[in-house]
């Protein structure tokens, strides 16, 4: 999920689209992050963080009139670092980039 700033932005966004009338809204939030250092020994040293308030946010976006509709992941890679290995041969690869997580949320029906 996003940090707080860019919670808030995209609620503001979500409530936006509500008042508008739209049928479908779609969010995208990074719901982990793989990061890592080399090793001095040319291994690779991945390390992945995820974040538990997803679904708070998600739930506070219902909140607002939406029902999730669907949802699908991807990792998306920003870069990786190489570094050749001490013993043997070959290189350490360390990944860096991001798991994220595409939101459709449908117009909730109106109940009298």
């Amino acid at each position: 999920m996003p940090h707080a700033e860019a919670a808030a932005q995209k609620l503001a966004l979500a409530r936006a689209a509500y008042d508008r009338g739209d049928a479908l809204l779609q969010l995208q939030l990074d719901v982990s992050v793989l990061v890592g250092q080399k090793s001095s020994w040319g291994s690779a040293d991945n390390m992945i963080t995820t974040d538990d308030s997803v679904g708070y946010f998600l739930s506070e976006v219902e909140r607002i009139g939406w029902r999730l509709e669907h949802s699908g992941f991807a990792f998306v890679q920003s870069g990786a670092t190489s570094s050749q290995r001490m013993w043997g041969t070959g290189e350490g690869v360390v990944n860096h980039g991001a798991v994220a997580g595409y939101y459709v949320f449908r117009r909730s029906p109106v109940t009298a």
